[in-house]
């Protein structure tokens, strides 16, 4: 059942059976009148399409060939020996699969969206700044600004990892454990961030840890909306706040102003709660639930995440600390994640359009500099509107950006890397990173702002090898 045979018919001199298959010399063209041509030329489409002379015999069968048709027409002595001419006769044009849906097409508009969430909740430490008087400590700040900074970096580790095994379980088909998981581990992540401010704070001034408390519950919220693709209504719930800052807030007696914040973090803990509970299906029996809470798809654990989030947390809060561009870093994250996804999606169509290697390493490496060079610029331009409108803020000039552009074209080849399967290098730079910081600091080498930019430097020099490298890989993107 060889399918290498030159076939061109049957019945034609010169013909002469072997094995059952007849061989004939290769012919300009098809005969006119000849059975087999024809045949061959009423079913070629579907034939050439055939990987193995069986499955010409099935298409055969289906059209309801006859044995007296096969061994009186065709001159074949049974229908598998039709097939064999058939498909030796045919050329083999296997037409290309339908290119599949792109699952990195996003909208910018959605990710700016996003951006904003992460940067309006600033709006809280202006009104609760009344609550970080006192004497500066061992680390340059308050006692209760060093206990908020304690507490941000703590949920911001583990809203991270968190938010890595959640998307998993999604991605799993598992909604109602990764709701489940979003609300117990959101639940859970919040006293450790309590008590590391309360470590810091002291319960002699309640305010201090009972704002912390309030920042971590309104993070653990903001994960699960995050996550579930809700940021409309995480915007709408910090809407009244921001207003209420627009107009004058800030000079609100105490009550007012705990009152305002008591509200919003209430509001998106009841909205994350109704979100989760919503987003996993409903009504189909505690048979069908089990078996979501126990599909066959094995999710991972991994610190890596966290560790990542935690790092990068790290280097941020240092740098806001030092009274750096840190207002654009936040809202730049929306333009940052929109451009993560065009970077994958425009590596995706290379490789459907090239499917070799070298010329997708030359791709990668030219969308690559693109996107990186465009989150550049969105961070400049986002940095000149911090440094002009906000009171305040830091000069838009060459030594704040030289920090703003490390940290942040780090932090967003950590996100890369992460999206391409490699979470523990997207993990240890930023963490070796940010101890080197930490312990620069301690040491009083150099000014803050020089450490944080060469210690981010040096993290972006590192994480763009591994993304050129990891980016180039045709495996990386399928």
């Amino acid at each position: 059942m060889s399918g290498g045979l030159s076939l061109v018919g049957a019945g034609e001199p010169g013909g002469e059976l072997a094995g059952g298959v007849v061989r004939m010399r290769p012919a300009p063209g098809w005969a006119v009148g000849d059975p087999l041509a024809e045949l061959a030329e009423r079913l070629g489409g579907r034939v050439a399409s055939a990987v193995h002379a069986e499955e010409v015999a099935a298409l055969l069968e289906s059209e309801g060939l006859t044995d007296e048709q096969i061994t009186g027409r065709y001159r074949h002595r049974d229908l598998f020996s039709l097939a064999e001419a058939l498909f030796a006769l045919v050329p083999r044009a296997f037409p290309e699969p339908e290119p599949g849906p792109d699952p990195w097409r996003t909208g910018l508009l959605r990710c700016v969206l996003r951006g904003l969430t992460f940067a309006l909740p600033g709006v809280g430490y202006v009104l609760g700044g009344r609550w970080a008087d006192g004497p500066a400590g061992p680390f340059g700040v308050t006692a209760a600004v060093a206990g908020w900074a304690a507490a941000a970096l703590v949920s911001w580790g583990w809203n991270q990892g968190l938010a890595h095994r959640a998307g998993l379980l999604l991605l799993a088909g598992r909604p109602r454990a990764a709701a489940r998981c979003l609300l117990a581990g959101g639940a859970a992540g919040v006293l450790p961030a309590t008590g590391a401010a309360l470590a810091l704070t002291g319960a002699s001034h309640p305010s201090a840890p009972l704002f912390a408390f309030g920042q971590a519950l309104y993070m653990a919220a903001a994960t699960v909306l995050l996550v579930l693709g809700r940021e409309r209504l995480l915007l709408y719930v910090l809407a009244p706040l921001c207003v209420a800052a627009g107009l004058g807030a800030a000079g609100l007696p105490d009550p007012a102003v705990a009152g305002a914040l008591t509200a919003t973090v209430g509001a998106a803990t009841a909205v994350a709660v109704r979100t989760a509970v919503r987003s996993a299906p409903g009504g189909r029996g505690r048979a069908a639930a089990r078996r979501d809470d126990e599909a066959p798809v094995p999710v991972r654990r991994s610190a890596a995440p966290a560790l990542a989030g935690f790092a990068a947390g790290v280097l941020v809060v240092a740098a806001a600390l030092d009274g750096q561009l840190v207002a654009a870093l936040t809202v730049s994250m929306g333009v940052a994640e929109w451009l993560l996804f065009r970077f994958r999606s425009r590596c995706l169509a290379a490789l459907r359009a090239t499917g070799v290697a070298e010329r997708l390493l030359a791709r990668s490496w030219r969308v690559l500099a693109r996107c990186l060079g465009g989150y550049a610029v969105t961070l400049v331009a986002l940095a000149g509107v911090e440094s002009a409108v906000l009171p305040g803020a830091p000069a838009w000039d060459v030594p704040h950006l030289s920090v703003l552009l490390a940290l942040g074209c780090a932090l967003w080849l950590t996100l890369l890397l992460q999206s391409c399967g490699r979470p523990w290098t997207a993990a240890a730079v930023p963490a070796a990173a940010a101890a080197t910081a930490l312990a620069l600091l301690a040491a009083h080498t150099a000014a803050p702002g020089t450490v944080l930019g060469l210690t981010g430097a040096a993290a972006t020099a590192v994480l763009l090898a591994a993304a050129g490298t990891v980016t180039a890989r045709v495996t990386t993107h399928r």
